[in-house]
């Protein structure tokens, strides 16, 4: 098996608060990837029998997320899957570390390049806190046919987060696509996390006079982010006719959000 090092300032890099929430959603390889006994390897080196497949359409993708979420010594798997007829948009929502989150949009003929996140039980409670679930996303599960995955023989369902509160809509007219998701389509522009952050700080700027210090009022204040993420919310969009069905889960234990 071939290592990463964790080291490695691609994967694993040493993020201040500031550099953590314009960098979002972090750098991920195109290839199959496995935290296993506190290593990161090159592949596919767990079984991923009796473990549920999670569309990461955000920051789950990323080595760095990951091991934030998880640590570096839970056994867990990513691998490459192909998204159709939907984009990755920004959310209306703000997480607690100042990023605005990624969330499925749908968008005919599209492809994104994406990946899958294979948990166990134990795990996947761990990314229902984490996702802020029935406050920020819904738990879903994703329409047949949607999802193509790579490298895995498996045919049962895909599952995945949905923003509750739809898409963000940039300038009162759509919601804009996550620059370093790769799409085949141009239907919505794209832009990164600093742009979009720097929109929503000069659109709600609450007398701070740079990007930089709104984002630490932002961080340091729970009770005024919630109160932007309202805001975001009367400025959104929630699509219909969407590919994917809500699934009832109930949770226990302390929601980050």
């Amino acid at each position: 098996m071939e290592c990463f090092v964790h080291a490695d300032k691609k994967y694993f890099p040493e993020h201040n608060w500031f550099e953590k929430a314009i960098s979002y959603p972090y750098k991920a390889p195109t290839i199959p990837f496995t935290f296993k006994n506190g290593k990161f390897y090159r592949g596919i080196h767990i079984s991923l029998k009796d473990r549920v497949p999670i569309l990461s359409i955000g920051s789950n993708r990323s080595p760095y997320q990951l091991k934030n979420k998880f640590g570096a010594k839970e056994n867990l798997c990513v691998t490459p899957a192909k998204l159709y007829n939907s984009v990755i948009v920004y959310a209306a929502s703000m997480s607690a570390y100042g990023s605005i989150p990624a969330t499925q949009w749908p968008c005919e003929g599209s492809v994104s390049d994406l990946n899958l996140l294979w948990l166990n039980y134990d795990q996947l409670q761990i990314m229902h806190l984490s996702e802020g679930l029935g406050i920020a996303y819904h738990y879903v599960e994703l329409d047949k046919n949607t999802v193509t995955i790579q490298e895995v023989n498996y045919s049962g369902p895909i599952f995945g987060y949905i923003s509750i509160r739809g898409g963000y809509l940039f300038d009162g007219n759509e919601p804009l696509r996550l620059k370093d998701i790769k799409s085949n389509t141009n239907t919505h522009s794209s832009i990164n996390e600093y742009q979009a952050l720097n929109k929503l700080f000069l659109e709600n700027p609450i007398g701070q006079n740079s990007l930089e210090s709104w984002l630490k009022k932002m961080i340091s204040n729970k009770s005024i982010r919630l109160s932007l993420i309202d805001k975001m919310s009367q400025n959104s969009f929630v699509p219909n006719n969407v590919p994917w069905k809500v699934i009832d889960v109930k949770i226990t234990g302390n929601n980050i959000y």
